[in-house]
Formats: C-alpha cells, structure tokens, sequence
C-alpha cells in the first residue's frame, strides 16, 4: 500500500510512463502489481511532449471542462500499442479514486476521451530494441487553466485565458453567480406541468460589449417538456454583462450559465 500512495504522489506532479509486459496481464493481476515494469525507451508523441499538450489543448472544448464550479483533477490513463495507437482509454480508475481531489463528471471525462481517441500514432516503447505496450497516464487540472501550449490556434481558449472574468451584474447580487440566479428566479416562467427539477447548463459567448451574441445548450433536461427552452430564453433576455478584460482591454468570452429549476 505504501507503493501504491508514493505511486499516487507521483502522478499528480508529471507525466507518468509505465510499461507492461507485451501481452496484458490478465484481469487477476492488480493494478499495483501490474505497474512496474519500467521501459528502456518510452513512447513519445508526435513532436514531443510540448506537441502533446498543444494537440490537448487545441482539441478540447472548455466549454464542457469549465462549465461549472468543480475544482481537482481527472487522472487518465491509456495504452500505446506496439504500433504506437493509443487504445484502453480510462478516466479516474479504481487504483485513484482514494484521491480527495478527483472530478467525477461524466461528460467532462467523456470529452478528454473524445479527444484522445483522435490523437495520431506514437513512437512506441521499446524493450531491448523491440517495440512493447505501455500504459501512459496523464493529470488534467479541473477547471482547465494550467495551459502548457504556448502557441496554439483555437479561438476558444483565448476566450478562456482572460485576466478577468465577464461579470454580472443585477439587483441585490453582489456577485456574478448570485446576481445570475437574482436575474433568474424573477423573470423564470415554469415552463410544463412536468414534475421536473434539476439544472440546465447554458455555454454562452458574451462579446466586447458585454452582450451575449451565442447561446448553446451544454447539458439539459431533454426528457422535460421545454425546460431547455426556457433555460435558452432567460439567457436571451439578459441585460448586457461587463465584458472580460485581457491587459485592461474587452475581450470576447466564454461563459457556462446555470439555470436551476427547483420547486
């Protein structure tokens, strides 16, 4: 257990590559006995590991990693087949869930997936000069901020990367989140006579001058008759925000707005 928790220390500093014999080890195999065969040569992607975070990072959405207000990491770990495939792609598994840390949300895992599937063939490990199978994990900090890429061209994570944040302001709220669900609760209109409750996400862009010109449905209540309509409306209907700043100028960006529909 002891090599288990210094195993965990590790990983959530850098980048850690761990080798397995060529076949995988069966299901009876422990994931603490299975990890420790080291290799010769590890896997490399494509330009290396500054190329790796920019295709990371290129590729992700933020407006699903940075739709709400979890903080942690989601630890993934995926094999690099002897052809250099990436394959076995596994979110937060059962060795790290011990971690107080860990964000579990379905669809923030399901992106990082999403993306890593895409990735273009390794270098493969090697073992005296053959190439082998490793298990290669990674630690991505929830919300995404930490940015490792330093050129890339997606507009969208210039809109994450502002100095400031947009902000709201109405009635009595004294902040963005507070004066949001202000605005909310006095302008909703029950939309059904659903038994509904629950919350609908709403990624929005709000530009330079503070108006929000792209609304989009990120996760909703789609067995619940116009729930997400609604949820759509009252962002429509918003007064203008003070837009984000970069250097003290406006700036377009991103934003996840809640709707909370309780009784």
């Amino acid at each position: 257990m002891r090599n288990l928790f210094t195993f965990l220390s590790c990983l959530l500093i850098s980048p850690l590559v761990i080798s397995q014999n060529e076949e995988l080890l069966p299901d009876t195999t422990s994931e603490e006995e299975a990890l420790i065969f080291f290799m010769e040569q590890a896997p490399e992607f494509p330009g290396g590991m500054d190329s790796l975070w920019c295709f990371l990072e290129s590729s992700l959405d933020f407006t699903i990693l940075n739709l709400n207000d979890k903080n942690g990491r989601v630890i993934v770990t995926f094999e690099i087949d002897t052809a250099g495939t990436v394959l076995n792609i596994k979110t937060n598994p059962g060795y790290v869930q011990q971690l107080d840390d860990l964000v579990n949300d379905s669809l923030i895992e399901k992106e990082i997936k999403r993306v890593l599937m895409l990735s273009p063939k390794w270098s493969p490990a090697q073992q005296g000069k053959h190439p082998i199978k490793v298990k290669y994990t990674i630690s991505l900090k929830i919300p995404y901020s930490e940015y490792k890429c330093k050129n890339i061209d997606n507009p969208s994570l210039a809109y994450w990367k502002v100095d400031e944040s947009a902000k709201f302001n109405y009635g009595e709220g004294d902040k963005t989140y507070q004066s949001v669900q202000l605005f909310i609760s006095d302008n909703m209109q029950w939309p059904s006579q659903d038994d509904c409750i629950g919350r609908v996400l709403v990624g929005v862009i709000i530009d330079k001058k503070g108006e929000i010109t792209h609304s989009k449905i990120i996760r909703g209540l789609g067995s619940c008759r116009g729930f997400n309509e609604e949820a759509l409306r009252l962002v429509k209907i918003m007064p203008e925000w003070e837009p984000a700043e970069i250097d003290g100028n406006p700036v377009k960006s991103y934003f996840v707005i809640p709707v909370n529909f309780v009784l």
